[in-house]
């Protein structure tokens, strides 16, 4: 239930104009767990702000706040490796950005994700 015992971390961010944003909002912070098992999943969500997963720098401000934001417009879908005390610090090891990429019904990040998935499990069935 926590990004160090995780296997995966998985960071979503929607695509955005630039401009003022507000930050750290309560409602932002709360990671939905999902555990696959045979034949049953589990899903969950954490009640309370969760621990940080990157390092906050000197003087960050923790709470809600307006800030200006500039980024990509387009969604993206990163994938890092758990296990770690702020897995969001290294480096992603899988990447999908796109326009409009996390909305419903075809959410093609996660389209792109499972595809990912299935073609490195058939490159390791392929491997003596």
């Amino acid at each position: 239930m926590s990004p160090q015992t995780a296997d995966l971390v998985i960071a979503v961010r929607k695509g955005h104009a630039n401009g003022p944003v507000i930050q750290n909002s309560r409602a932002d912070d709360r990671p939905v767990i999902l555990q696959p098992s045979d034949g049953d999943v589990r899903i969950g969500a954490q009640q309370d702000r969760p621990p940080g997963v990157s390092t906050p720098g000197p003087g960050q401000n923790r709470g809600p706040h307006i800030s200006n934001e500039i980024g990509s417009s387009e969604d993206s879908f990163e994938v890092y490796l758990g296990k770690a005390e702020y897995p969001l610090d290294a480096a992603p090891i899988w990447r999908y950005m796109g326009k409009n990429a996390l909305d419903a019904p075809a959410v093609a990040a996660v389209s792109q994700f499972q595809k990912a998935i299935d073609e490195s499990e058939k490159q390791r069935q392929k491997k003596p």
